[in-house]
């Protein structure tokens, strides 16, 4: 009966890891297209274009579904990286894991559309006031 018991939580135990938990309603279709997507985000693609792509094979869903999709899976990514005890699964030898690869993309998207620093000027802070010498 020992044997049995061990087996049921051996059992048990493997469902526990490979559980996951229910997806959120609206990525619901995207699911199966995650690689996909993924791999098209590493290619520059936008979410516009995958929308159009996915709206090709009978798939009608927003561009602003996309991004947040992506968005999601970036989070995700990064939440499970800051996580030292958990186990990461080892990645393929072809390619990076997926969810690093858009996490990567959009910190280097962040990066291009920051603002670049201000020049230091020779007035100090304050309001402009005119000259009235200049006047």
């Amino acid at each position: 009966m020992s044997s049995d018991l061990q087996q049921l939580t051996e059992l048990f135990d493997a469902k526990v890891q490979s559980f996951e938990g229910p997806a959120e309603r609206r990525f619901q279709v995207l699911l199966p297209f995650k690689q996909g997507i993924i791999r098209l985000r590493e290619k520059n693609a936008s979410s516009r274009t995958i929308a159009e792509l996915l709206k090709q094979l009978g798939v009608t869903v927003s561009h602003n579904t996309i991004a947040r999709f992506c968005r999601e899976l970036a989070v995700a990514a990064a939440r499970n990286a800051q996580r030292p005890d958990a186990p990461r699964p080892t990645p393929p030898s072809k390619a990076p894991p997926p969810s690093s690869a858009v996490t990567k993309l959009l910190n280097r998207r962040r990066e291009e559309t920051k603002s670049p620093e201000p020049e230091a000027s020779s007035r100090g802070r304050g309001p402009r006031i005119a000259d009235p010498k200049n006047v």
